[in-house]
């Protein structure tokens, strides 16, 4: 039996045609509702290039304008990819050193150079302050660059910006979509860490990652694949725990937070191995933990450490409204400022640039 062509091309552009038409309608639907095409921040395309190591890191000498439909900022990157001026390692005038590492709260996402914290700390307290904070890191990137790249400052006080979605982030190797890094897991008592070298995006993730930017229904569909792929991850991790020994099920935060706690004891180490001191600075924007244990559930666990920890937006005087940038949620000016004021409260109550080396900080 013969097919007739015309028919069939016929019958394959209807096809086509009520594909096209159904998936535009479902397109305007979807942001009639509030769905909107994935947003990706700016400052990645701008500054961001490959790293093995890191995943991504800043492209040394790169400036510009950075500029959101909230706020427009200048960006310059020093010569060792760092969002600051250029720093020597070694020191100048045996000035007291002060090393920032953490993501974008660190960084100062949507505010001036001069504006953010570090360099607010660096004016009141006569001090140098390096900045070393890069965008969408979390803890293991920021361990992986001091261990490699900042102990090199020799600082006499490291500070650790934490930020919610750390938690998260820090069980995964591939973030925001497209993004890879490595990854550290506990062995034995031991951190040990996986996704090294860290793998280029593939020409489809980069596809997935271009439809998903231009289509509500796209980016809809794709979250909506990771979130399966989460809860099925959740549903074996649940499993596990449930075949697990008493000790770990008696202790579920302690070993929920294992490894970023395992973090910033390493890191909180190596500072001590230079004679510097270890002060965390914690927001819970973007809180993400997969077990789900709450942020303050972490903050207890990680003051049960010993470490010293400013939970700064639960503080006293901390204005959302005014401290936060509309529709973003990082902090403005006046939150750097606030930021400011509390951590030099905190230098200064425990003397960590003043006090005798080695001596140990008790916990706030």
């Amino acid at each position: 039996m013969k097919i007739k062509s015309g028919g069939f091309l016929s019958n394959l552009a209807v096809l086509m045609t009520s594909t096209v038409v159904a998936l535009l309608l479902g397109e305007i639907g979807l942001r009639l509702m509030g769905w909107s095409p994935l947003y990706v921040s700016p400052e990645r395309i701008q500054f961001w290039k490959y790293d093995a190591l890191l995943g991504w890191a800043h492209q040394p000498g790169q400036e510009g304008i950075f500029e959101t439909p909230q706020f427009q900022t200048f960006v310059r990157i020093n010569q060792k990819g760092l969002r600051d001026r250029e720093h020597s390692y070694g020191r100048l005038n045996n000035i007291k050193r002060i090393l920032v590492l953490g993501d974008s709260f660190a960084w100062g996402y949507g505010v001036e150079e001069s504006k953010r914290f570090s360099q607010l700390l660096e004016k009141s307290l006569g001090v140098e302050t390096i900045n070393a904070g890069v965008s969408g890191y979390s803890t293991d990137q920021e361990l992986l660059w001091f261990r490699n790249e900042g102990i090199k400052y020799d600082p006499d006080l490291v500070i650790l910006v934490f930020s919610g979605n750390d938690i998260g982030h820090n069980q995964q190797q591939l973030v925001y979509t497209i993004y890879y890094k490595p990854q550290f897991v506990k062995e034995e008592g031991q951190l040990i860490l996986k996704g090294y070298p860290a793998p280029r995006t593939s020409p489809q993730g980069r596809f997935i990652y271009f439809i998903s930017q231009h289509s509500a229904f796209a980016n809809l569909s794709i979250q909506t694949y990771f979130n399966l792929l989460s809860l099925y991850g959740k549903l074996k991790d649940n499993s596990a725990k449930a075949s697990s020994s008493i000790d770990k099920i008696s202790h579920p935060t302690r070993n929920s937070f294992e490894v970023t706690i395992a973090l910033f004891d390493e890191m909180r180490n190596i500072a001590k191995s230079k004679d510097a001191q270890f002060l965390i600075v914690a927001t819970d924007r973007w809180w993400n933990n997969p077990s789900g244990e709450t942020y303050q559930d972490f903050i207890d666990t990680v003051k049960a450490g010993g470490f010293l920890v400013l939970d700064v937006e639960s503080m006293p005087g901390f204005d959302s409204e005014e401290m936060l940038i509309p529709d973003d949620s990082h902090w403005s000016k006046a939150g750097h400022e606030f930021v400011a004021e509390k951590i030099k409260d905190s230098i200064e109550k425990h003397r960590l640039l003043s006090q005798p080396k080695n001596q140990g900080i008790i916990a706030e």
